[in-house]
């Protein structure tokens, strides 16, 4: 049997058949050739045959109806996938999956008088539940493979999950077309999906927990507001000899001080030695991670890795491109069920030293972090250090995006009562404001830690008028955008200082006295230890400018960051 050359067509099939896809109508055509070979090489689906995509359509749109399973329709580029239009719609309207795949030119010909050719990404988004699109390149990339099979995962999820509806597929193809291979039965990573009604069925339970008691497990925690109910789960499972923690500072878990040395603990050690000690299953909750090295080390260790994403996701999240399994339930509800299941079981005696693995190279990577920054120069990490050392436990601390987080991850204990920054898109803007918001929603104390950069953004909401007298603003005046400085990308850009980190001008102190806020400030370590007890106890709102040197900040943070155990 041969099949298309064209790989993203080929995953793309291998997906649809591996997800439950038993019917697929096709309409003839030329640029959706490839999506045709790919369908007839794949001899366990039943193909029907339609000329006219209107008819076409509503005909999947019965079999999806009656057979109460997912039905592919294939036409060609040009006004085909518009004849579409009215059985998708109904698609939508009664729930059902119909998985629409559309055959487009490349993206470059598009507006370009070329013949068939419209614009056909988003065409049908008023009546899908999600569109999704494939270039014509990049079948050589790795990540691009990568790509194609968790939008493919994702698009059958979607349709299948929650409310069935329509999704619309447009894949880019470039000529030649219809060229052919022999037909592989090639290796297709399925991305699973548990719903929340079945973390109730004590059988699927057992056999997530089975599978856990007999594996290295880490638990990765991104960001996530506090739930009391949720830290008692995630206490008690943490406890388990066979799982290690890695908590991010926002995460706003309250466990082990060990289980929040993240980027120190990945830091201080070679690749060699934790490639070693990689997980077999990672269980994440919560949002987006601020460590890259985290990142960085379970992606390269993704190919001997399952993945499970528990909590509701609004999309097939694979951050270290190994995600197994999509449990859509709540994560406290998980755990408990869990917990339980995992005493009864047991763990199998090779996996329970685990832990302790980890727990040695923290406890040595604890020791080289503390040992450098009591020896480092005045900067950036020796100033972050002593503040989150200084701040009350009560305090509800928020941080800006930049360094402000960064320093904070590295930093990583003591917590504060609770730990917030703007980091589901990241962005720069709005830190004061989204903290002064949240002050006024806490009965207790708030702080910010911003960079100058930061602070400039958002120098209208010194003048919001419902800010609580106990709402404090550290400033770390490092002179412009100090990650610039640091990050490989830009650090040794010649324009580094001029395009990039440029200080803006921030008269910190007339902006206080103009806004009636009290302004102290310090430039050196003896004099932030003085001040810091009377600016966290001080009556009324207060800025507190910290002034470090930009450049030996950023040194001094380079060469922790290669600074290894030996």
């Amino acid at each position: 049997m041969k099949d298309t050359s064209k790989k993203f067509c080929r995953i793309l099939f291998d997906v649809l058949s591996k997800k439950g896809v038993e019917d697929i109508v096709c309409s003839p055509g030329s640029r959706n050739v490839p999506l045709l070979l790919a369908a007839a090489a794949r001899t366990s689906m039943k193909k029907h045959f339609v000329v006219d995509e209107r008819s076409a359509a509503f005909m999947g749109l019965g079999l999806a109806l009656v057979s109460q399973k997912p039905v592919a329709v294939i036409c060609t580029s040009g006004t085909a996938l518009l004849n579409y239009a009215p059985a998708v719609a109904e698609a939508y309207y009664q729930s059902v999956p119909l998985i629409v795949i559309s055959a487009d030119r490349p993206i470059q010909w598009i507006d370009q008088d070329d013949s068939q050719t419209l614009r056909q990404d988003g065409a049908l988004d008023n009546y899908v539940k999600k569109s999704y699109s494939i270039p014509a390149i990049g079948e050589n990339d790795e990540e691009m493979l990568w790509y194609v099979n968790r939008i493919a995962n994702d698009a059958l999820s979607y349709a299948c999950g929650g409310r069935p509806g329509p999704v619309h597929i447009n894949i880019h193809l470039a000529e030649p077309l219809g060229l052919k291979q022999e037909h592989e039965n090639e290796e297709t990573r399925i991305i699973r999906s548990i719903s929340a009604d079945s973390i109730g069925n004590k059988e699927v339970v057992k056999d997530l927990a089975g599978k856990i008691c007999k594996a290295k497990v880490m638990l990765v925690a991104g960001f996530g507001t506090p739930d009391s109910q949720l830290q008692k789960a995630i206490a008690s499972f943490s406890k388990f000899e066979n799982v290690v923690v890695m908590a991010e500072t926002i995460s706003n878990l309250h466990l082990n001080e060990e289980d929040y040395s993240v980027d120190s603990t990945l830091t201080a050690f070679e690749s060699q030695d934790l490639d070693n000690i990689s997980p077999d299953i990672v269980i994440s909750i919560g949002g987006a991670l601020i460590s890259r090295k985290l990142k960085d080390y379970l992606r390269k260790n993704s190919h001997k890795i399952l993945h499970w994403s528990v909590g509701f996701s609004l999309t097939t999240s694979d951050p270290f491109m190994s995600l197994d399994l999509r449990i859509e339930t709540d994560p406290t509800r998980f755990f408990r069920n869990i917990n339980v299941c995992m005493r009864k079981l047991g763990l199998t005696s090779d996996v329970k030293k685990y832990k302790k693995e980890w727990s040695v190279r923290r406890l040595e990577a604890k020791y080289v972090k503390n040992n450098f920054i009591k020896n480092c120069g005045w900067s950036e990490l020796k100033a972050f250090e002593l503040i989150l050392n200084y701040l009350p436990a009560e305090y509800n601390l928020f941080l800006s995006n930049g360094t402000s987080i960064r320093y904070a991850q590295l930093i990583n204990y003591p917590l504060p009562h609770a730990s917030y920054c703007n980091r589901g898109v990241s962005g720069i803007d709005g830190s004061i404001s989204t903290a002064i918001g949240g002050s006024i929603a806490y009965k207790g104390k708030t702080l910010i830690i911003t960079g100058d950069l930061s602070m400039a953004y958002d120098i209208g909401s010194l003048g919001i008028q419902e800010i609580p007298h106990s709402f404090k603003i550290i400033v770390i005046d490092n002179q412009g955008g100090g990650i610039f400085r640091f990050i490989p990308s830009t650090s040794s850009l010649p324009e580094r200082e001029e395009y990039l980190c440029q200080a803006p001008l921030l008269p910190l102190n007339a902006l206080a006295q103009g806004y009636n806020w009290e302004f102290m400030e310090v430039s050196d370590i003896n004099s932030l230890k003085h001040i810091l007890p009377k600016f966290f106890s001080y009556p009324t709102k207060a800025i507190l400018k910290v002034s470090c040197p930009g450049e030996e900040s950023a040194e001094i943070l380079k060469n922790y960051m290669n600074l290894k155990v030996i």
